[in-house]
């Protein structure tokens, strides 16, 4: 009996080793000149001044994965500031650089640009159909690679935001963030943002609204400007209610 339990524990903690999570985009989240253009459009910063933290950090000799995801933030910001030409612009922009992704980039790097690419069209128009394809591509993108932050935190933003008849579960989104919350050494900033807010919106479908709003608190102390946060907010004022 001895035998097998200490061979179940030497399994649990192989897997436990072989399951922590990793930033493949680590290189583009620690480069300065994009954590400016964050600090801009996720603070927000003016479109003159997001446009010249955009130039520069476009400016460099970047590869079309890294310019591609830029866009996609662009896309958003324009969005949430209400400037759906220059979401639209920014948009083609991220097309662009997708179809300019060649062999050298990974399985990883490509189909995360794809669903980016995908999840800012949508971001835009609203459509269901291209909802439904932004919802696929990441499902799959994290049945391939759940031990990436990015990819697992936007899975979980998937199950937030799909209704449950549909496949959306908060349970299962409270679980993958609080896994990653347990083993987030190495997590990016911007990763890190996302996993405060993405676990703020499942306690607030857990109706544990206090705590959701601490998560708010902070987030918005790293990045504050992100619509979704108010809409958090409220469904936890209504929820007090």
């Amino acid at each position: 009996m001895k035998r097998i339990l200490a061979i179940i524990m030497v399994s649990t903690l192989l897997l436990s080793a072989a399951s922590a999570y990793t930033d493949s985009f680590r290189s583009m989240t620690a480069d300065p000149l994009f954590l400016s253009l964050l600090d801009v459009i996720k603070n927000g910063g003016s479109a003159e001044d997001a446009e010249a933290a955009y130039e520069a950090y476009a400016a460099q000799d970047i590869s079309a994965v890294d310019r591609s995801r830029s866009e996609y933030h662009m896309v958003r910001y324009y969005k949430d500031m209400g400037n759906d030409e220059k979401a639209m612009e920014h948009l083609e922009k991220e097309k662009a650089a997708y179809a300019g992704i060649d062999s050298s980039a990974s399985d990883l790097e490509r189909r995360t640009a794809e669903a980016d690419m995908v999840s800012a069209e949508y971001y835009i128009t609203g459509r269901m159909g291209t909802g439904m394809q932004s919802s696929d591509l990441m499902k799959q993108l994290y049945k391939d690679y759940p031990d990436e932050f990015y990819v697992a935190i936007q899975e979980a933003f998937r199950l937030l935001y799909t209704p449950p008849i549909a496949g959306g579960s908060y349970r299962k989104a409270l679980r993958i963030v609080n896994a990653i919350e347990k083993d987030s050494e190495g997590i990016s900033k911007l990763d890190g943002y996302s996993l405060l807010v993405a676990k703020a919106m499942a306690l607030s479908e857990s109706d544990e609204f206090d705590e959701s709003d601490e998560y708010l608190d902070e987030a918005v102390s790293i990045y504050s400007f992100d619509t979704a946060i108010e809409d958090i907010r409220k469904d936890n004022r209504r929820g007090r209610w």
